[in-house]
Order: C-alpha cells, then sequence, then structure tokens
C-alpha cells in the first residue's frame, strides 16, 4: 500500500521501467534532479531503491543524449549577446565526465555499502553535482557575433 501511496503523489515515478520520450538532455537533467530531489525526501528503503533504478536508467540515457545534435529550440536559449554572461566555473569538466561521477555515486548508494552518515553525505553530493550539472547545462554556450553565432564551450 505505501508504493501505491507514493506513486499516486509522484506521477512521474508511476512507471519504473521506461523513462519519459522525447526529452533532449536539459529536460534530462532536470528530470535527474526532480529524482534526487525526490531520494533527498524519502526515508523509505522500497522507494528509494526505485528511485535509485530509475536514476541509473536515466543518467544512462543522458548520456547517450550528450551524442545528438543541440536542438534548435534550445539554442536560442543558449545564446547570449554580452559575453560577461558565460559561465566562468573552477571546476570544469566535460558533461560526460560529470554524468558519470553521478552514476559512480548512485551505483554506490544502490549498492548499500555505505549506510548512516557516509550514505547521507554521499546523498548530498549526488544532489549539489545533479544540480550544478544542471545550471551548466542551461549556461550559455554560444554567443551572438556580426558574423553569426560562435559556440565558446
Amino acid at each position: 500500500m505505501a508504493v501505491k501511496q507514493f506513486t499516486q503523489t509522484r506521477p512521474e515515478f508511476t512507471n519504473f521501467s521506461s523513462l519519459p520520450a522525447g526529452m533532449d538532455f536539459i529536460d534530462m537533467a532536470e528530470y535527474n534532479e526532480r529524482l534526487v530531489s525526490a531520494l533527498m525526501e524519502t526515508d523509505n528503503d522500497m522507494e528509494r531503491l526505485a528511485l535509485f533504478k530509475k536514476l541509473t536508467a536515466s543518467f544512462e540515457k543522458l548520456r547517450s543524449i550528450y551524442q545528438e545534435p543541440v536542438p534548435d529550440n534550445r539554442i536560442m536559449q543558449l545564446t547570449t549577446g554580452d559575453v560577461t554572461t558565460l559561465r566562468n566555473t573552477p571546476f570544469i569538466t566535460e558533461p560526460e565526465t560529470l554524468t558519470d561521477y553521478c552514476q559512480a555515486l548512485t551505483q554506490v548508494l544502490m549498492s548499500g555499502s555505505v549506510n548512516g552518515e557516509t550514505q547521507r553525505e554521499l546523498l548530498c553530493l549526488l544532489f549539489e553535482l545533479v544540480n550544478f550539472q544542471v545550471d551548466d547545462l542551461k549556461a550559455p554556450r554560444y554567443i551572438e557575433t556580426y558574423g553569426g553565432l560562435v559556440q565558446v564551450r
């Protein structure tokens, strides 16, 4: 009965065997953000395991989406005319690598090999990395110049 209540209150998690279709890399990263947020909110072991499995599949899907071209509808969102709005961050890594880090943390947490405070800290780290990833993926990567769009990252 608890699982039924869980799926009724969180409709995006009702079908654990498939991921939402038609999502681009930003949609998928935001979806991961919602999954990790749900993980942070639950203490139910069955719910956590289901969310970890969903998150694992979602990271795999996100990794494959990186190979696709940036959708036309996202190019304007990721374009700036002001060079000062470009993201400058001390933590520089490729999106694929960051996804791999998140996937590795998810696997460790799902395995149950750590518990207590360490598990909580790793879950907080996963939360921070996923949120950073969303922000990074949504940051401008094109600049509009007189000669047209130039990819800067």
